[in-house]
């Protein structure tokens, strides 16, 4: 059976196996796939980000104040700062123009996800960005930083929330996990511990 996995799980069954202490079937599998998507998305939607490394083109920004403005990127980190562009002409007729390299840099090598830009404008939507955010995610080489990157932490959190679950899946669970798209109130498998994770990777958007 083919795997319903999400490409940006936080996850996989075999590592969840892992902890349940056995091998999961192909039914198991899919129960436990299913289960991965939603605690991920559940996280994702309480951080407001994207963990897996994307690429994001043109995203739309309001540049508010005058010269070296802090534009705070909607992802984080922030691995590559591709193009700036600022807006000219109107919004229904906008004319787009990219700035030169040395006007827009990262702040702190965008751990934080933060551009700083070098120039002097002012008004609403009228600056955009295209870039690379998120960690690397590869299950199959966790000890190789080139290829997977995303923080321990994250993983660890997904799959308690998870394991909690498929334990008490004859119950509540059963009747709330479906397919790969379902939707979970997950709170109840939250402790103290998770929220101080989710908390430290939430990210606060105000463009």
């Amino acid at each position: 059976m083919p795997s319903i996995l999400a490409a940006y799980a936080l996850t996989n069954s075999s590592r969840i196996g892992s902890r349940l202490t056995f091998t999961p079937s192909a039914a198991q599998t899919t129960l436990l796939e299913n289960l991965i998507n939603a605690a991920t998305d559940f996280i994702e939607s309480r951080t407001n980000r994207r963990f897996k490394s994307t690429t994001y083109t043109n995203e739309v920004y309001s540049f508010l104040e005058g010269v070296r403005q802090i534009v705070a990127l909607r992802q984080s980190p922030v691995t590559e700062l591709l193009n700036v562009q600022y807006r000219a002409g109107t919004p229904s007729n906008p004319s787009w123009t990219s700035f030169i390299t040395d006007q827009f840099e990262l702040v702190s090598n965008g751990a934080s996800g933060l551009a700083r830009i070098y120039g002097n404008l002012f008004g609403i939507n009228n600056l955009r960005a295209s870039y690379t955010a998120g960690y690397l995610i590869d299950f199959a080489n966790v000890n190789d930083p080139t290829k997977h990157t995303l923080p321990g932490d994250l993983t660890d959190l997904c799959e308690r929330m998870v394991v909690r679950s498929y334990k008490r899946r004859e119950g509540e669970a059963e009747k709330t996990v479906g397919g790969p798209q379902s939707t979970m109130t997950w709170n109840d498998y939250l402790d103290e511990t998770d929220q101080d994770v989710l908390a430290r990777y939430e990210r606060y958007l105000l463009a």
